[in-house]
């Protein structure tokens, strides 16, 4: 069992194994944070239409509530962070910080039946990052 569990979540995450994988990762004391990066891009994007960070968290919040449904199902403990900028180096960073014992991505790729290579993200964190990483597809 992992104590420390970094979860790097995409809004729009559609695979529900992934979050079976963590249950199976997790036992007393284990906390998994979930970390959501808000690129570049959506923030630019949001300051164009008028939109703050805070309504960015609120919005993906909204839709990562299924996530928290489960964790609290499982009685999984967890923290959520936001963090701005880029979603590569962000999670190769947090990684790499000591803090975290494994790394757990949903392959947004792989949850198209016909798409079976890495996404960009999965592929540069489980190459950079120093601990072990756990890829579901």
């Amino acid at each position: 069992m992992y104590q420390n569990i970094l979860f790097g979540i995409n809004t729009d995450m559609k695979n529900e194994k992934v979050l079976e994988q963590i249950a199976k990762l997790t036992g007393e004391g284990s906390e998994v944070t979930i970390v959501n990066v808000v690129s570049e891009k959506d923030m630019q994007a949001s300051v164009r239409t008028g939109v703050h960070f805070d309504e960015i968290k609120e919005r993906r919040q909204e839709s990562m509530k299924h996530v928290f449904n489960y964790f609290n199902e499982q009685n999984i403990k967890y923290k959520l962070d936001f963090v701005k900028g880029n979603p590569k180096s962000t999670l190769v960073n947090k990684a790499n910080s000591g803090d975290f014992d494994i790394v757990v991505l949903s392959n947004r790729k792989a949850e198209d039946e016909d798409k079976i290579v890495l996404g960009s993200v999965s592929h540069k964190v489980a190459k950079r990052a120093k601990i072990p990483v756990l890829i579901v597809k």
